[in-house]
């Protein structure tokens, strides 16, 4: 079972003192988030945005970082070639929106973390994933074949990736460990997620 966001948002009400933009937010981001992105390299896609000019910013490792969007509510940077990091705000009843960061991994294989945070960065909570929320039985398909390719699906690494436009997270299933001919075969019984928010939890 897909697990809520492991918190009651109302205990931290009191945590949201007053809306933010985006910029804000991005620039407030504490450099434990992505360490290799101080603030001064915060800063300086910002300045490629408002020069409307590409927003590839040199790294503290000397690598290449790329913000791919941001608008009043919806933030997307190619960290390297192998890390992305998404922000949301999300709105929340009876008070002011909270954030929602996506970090997403991939050495080769896809993997996502999906964190809350208050507008300062406050953390609220996770969440976490059951493999067998994506797995559905073909109505042609034996018990036999549906369990031997069931048994293939471990670890269990979940992908996600946030909406710019909705306030909607689409979560669909890696297979790290399979080669192109059993990936295939696995992917009959693989069904994508898309949760919608609804003021408290993704669902």
């Amino acid at each position: 079972m897909l697990k809520r966001i492991l918190i009651i948002l109302f205990a931290f009400a009191s945590l949201i003192v007053s809306a933010k933009s985006m910029r804000e937010i991005w620039l407030s981001m504490p450099d434990s988030m992505v360490r290799y992105l101080n603030k001064s390299k915060r800063i300086e896609f910002l300045d490629y945005v408002d020069m409307k000019v590409k927003t590839d910013v040199k790294n503290l490792l000397q690598g290449s970082s790329v913000m791919d969007t941001i608008t009043s509510d919806y933030l997307s940077v190619k960290l390297n070639e192998a890390s992305a990091i998404q922000m949301k705000l999300l709105p929340v009843r009876g008070s002011d929106s909270l954030l929602c960061v996506v970090r997403t991994y991939s050495a080769p294989a896809t993997e996502s973390t999906v964190n809350f945070f208050t507008q300062d960065w406050q953390p609220l909570g996770d969440m976490s994933f059951d493999g067998g929320q994506f797995i559905v039985k073909p109505d042609t398909m034996s018990e036999q074949r549906f369990a031997e390719l069931k048994a293939m699906i471990e670890p269990v690494m979940v992908q996600a990736e946030l909406s710019a436009d909705r306030d909607e997270l689409f979560l669909q299933l890696s297979t790290p460990l399979l080669n192109s001919e059993d990936k295939k075969a696995v992917g009959s019984i693989i069904s994508q997620r898309k949760l919608k928010w609804d003021g408290e939890i993704f669902k």
